[in-house]
This record gives C-alpha cells, sequence and structure tokens, in this order.
C-alpha cells in the first residue's frame, strides 16, 4: 500500500473576509454573506448605489470572488438593493474595528496611522508627533478620530479633550476622553484600553471604544457626505 502524500488544505474564507472584499467594490456601501455548515458561500446581500448599473456591480462581484477568493458564486444568490446617495448616506454605521495601526519614522517626526474597518469600507486616520516630543496616546486618538471622521464623511465633529494613562494594579490602561458636537449639543465620551507594546495603539483602541458606545446614534442623527478617497479598495 503506497503512502500518499497529504495536500495542505487551504482555509476558506470567512464570511467577515468575504464582506471586507465585497467593500472593495466601487458603489456598495454594505454588505452581508452567508456562509453553510461547510462554510460554502450560501448567499450574499448587497446595499449598493444607484450611481452604477446592477448588472455592473453583480459582475464585480462574481469577478473579484473569484480572483481574489477562487469562488465561484452563481448570480442568483446575490441580492442586491440599490439606494441613492442621500439615502445611503441616512443609514446607520456599523460598528467599526481597527484593523492595524501602523507606526513610520519621517525623520524628527513619526506618523501614526490607524486603519479603520466599518460599514464595509476601510478608511485610514493619520497624526503626527515630535521625535524629540513624543505623545503617543494623544497622536494615536487623533488618528484615531481622524480615521472614523472620514469612514463617516466628517458628520460626526469629534474632538479630543485629553488622553493619557494610568496604572490599574499591575497593568497600565489608557484613557481617552472625547467630545461630539452633534446638532449643536455637546455629548462627552470615555474610553479605556490596557497599553500593551505600542501606547499609540492603545489609545486608538480605547478612542474607538469610546465612539462605539454612540456610534449607531450618533450616525443616523446626522448626514455623512460621502468621499470615496477616503476609503481605500
Amino acid at each position: 500500500m503506497t503512502n500518499q502524500s497529504s495536500v495542505p488544505l487551504v482555509a476558506k474564507p470567512s464570511a467577515a473576509d468575504l464582506e471586507l472584499t465585497l467593500g472593495q467594490i466601487r458603489g456598495v456601501y454594505a454588505s452581508s454573506v452567508i456562509l453553510n455548515q461547510n462554510r460554502d458561500l450560501s448567499e450574499i446581500h448587497v446595499v449598493a448605489s444607484t450611481a452604477r448599473k446592477p448588472k455592473q456591480i453583480v459582475r464585480d462581484i462574481e469577478t473579484l470572488l473569484f480572483v481574489k477568493h477562487r469562488l465561484k458564486i452563481d448570480y442568483r444568490k446575490i441580492s442586491l438593493v440599490q439606494l441613492p446617495d442621500e439615502n445611503l448616506l441616512r443609514l446607520p454605521m456599523a460598528r467599526p474595528e481597527i484593523r492595524r495601526v501602523l507606526e513610520d519614522d519621517l525623520g524628527d517626526r513619526k506618523r501614526i496611522r490607524v486603519e479603520i474597518q466599518g460599514a464595509g469600507r476601510i478608511a485610514v486616520g493619520e497624526a503626527q508627533e515630535r521625535i524629540d516630543n513624543p505623545t503617543p496616546f494623544h497622536t494615536g486618538a487623533k488618528a484615531a478620530i481622524s480615521g472614523v471622521q472620514r469612514l463617516t464623511g466628517s458628520a460626526i465633529d469629534i474632538s479630543l479633550e485629553d488622553a493619557t494613562s494610568f496604572r490599574l494594579g499591575a497593568r497600565e490602561v489608557s484613557l481617552v476622553v472625547l467630545k461630539c458636537m452633534v446638532e449643536n449639543r455637546e455629548e462627552t465620551f470615555v474610553g479605556a484600553s490596557f497599553v500593551g507594546a505600542r501606547p499609540s495603539e492603545a489609545s486608538a483602541r480605547a478612542t474607538l471604544d469610546a465612539l462605539n458606545r454612540r456610534i449607531y446614534m450618533l450616525s443616523t442623527q446626522a448626514p455623512r457626505q460621502s468621499d470615496e478617497s477616503d476609503a481605500l479598495g
């Protein structure tokens, strides 16, 4: 009996992976992917702008899923709803998540970039600090604020009141205090995150922790202005 060499299995993409891919398609605002018990693609539900023809969006979905994930999808499994841009911008924003925080040395300055994913899109916010006067908690928070405002089209007027850290037993905790103006009403939010190897990342996560508590309500109270240049794709 001969031994058969085992072929390494390629992990199937998760629903979140596929939704992130669909978010890269021009005109797609949000998507939901349903997998069956075998993690095979079962249904795709997409909300898109009326700026493009339905066949163009469906064709892009089929092509991108095949090229990136080697998935062949029957177009009949794609459910597409198209809304005018002014209606899309009123849809509530799902809870955004931080994908990664990057730090770049720029000579006498350091740039912190925060990639935030939400509503099927990715936006990048950034802020800079001086190498000889580092303020990683403030800079990380400002970069995260910039990312959220790009993601929401600057509909949420956010300002940083303070960003610091304190000891809680054996752990260091990043604390961020934000002020938001919504319909001429000021609200204050507080977020926290444990500090790891990079204070700027902890501060960015604390910032999103503060905003996530009310991001749904805030995003429905004020219309967003679309800005495709802020989304990566």
